[in-house]
Formats: structure tokens, sequence, C-alpha cells
């Protein structure tokens, strides 16, 4: 962007799952995933609009993350690189692996870098 970066176009460059998706939420509920992961700055849209309606009334500022880590105990994961592993995957016919993936000691911390590492 010639080093004047367009922040509309930075903020709409990267996927995202809709907080808002009642059944999207549900699936995440019923699938027995535990953690979500994302190669891009973030698992959730913050978009303003989106495709449907916000719910009425109070709510958390990051939905999906209040669904996801206080009320299911799913831990989300952003930044991170997937292209060899989903390209492995893929050639393998394969959609499952096994992910360690541990934090760094750092008491009292809400978040913190890991190493993760894939199994295949």
């Amino acid at each position: 962007m010639g080093d004047k970066p367009d922040l509309d176009a930075l903020h709409h460059a990267c996927s995202g799952l809709d907080p808002n998706d009642a059944r999207l939420l549900q699936w995440i509920s019923d699938s027995g995933v535990v953690a979500l992961c994302a190669d891009n700055t973030g698992v959730e849209v913050r978009a303003k609009g989106g495709s449907r309606p916000k719910p009425e009334g109070p709510r958390a500022f990051l939905p999906l993350h209040e669904h996801c880590l206080f009320k299911q105990g799913i831990h989300l994961g952003e930044l991170w690189y997937l292209t060899e592993l989903a390209g492995w995957l893929r050639e393998h016919g394969r959609r499952h692996f096994f992910l360690t993936a541990p934090p760094l000691r750092l008491p009292g911390s809400a978040g913190s870098p890991l190493t993760p590492v894939a199994t295949v």
C-alpha cells in the first residue's frame, strides 16, 4: 500500500467467524472441538453490520470469545502459521491431527505465546 495503509481494506482483509450466527455457536458447542485457531488477526469477525442482525440488549464485546473461552472452555489461537500443515493434510486426505501447544508459564496473565506442534 506504498507506506499508506488503507485501514478499511486491512480491516476487511481476513476471514473470521460470525459471532451472531446462532447455528455456528451451537455447532461449536456440539462438535467437541477443543481449540479454534486462525492464521490471521482474529478468529472472530468484529465488522460493523454483518450478515446477521446483532442480538438486542447488553452483550459481550467479543461474543464468540465469551462463548468459547468462558462458556465452553475452548481455546482460541490467532496468527498461527498453518500453510504447511493445511497442505500436508490436503495431500494425504486427512482432516485430524494431534496438537501440542504448551504456553509459557506466566502467572496472572490472560494469554501466552505458544510453540505449537502438530503430529500427523
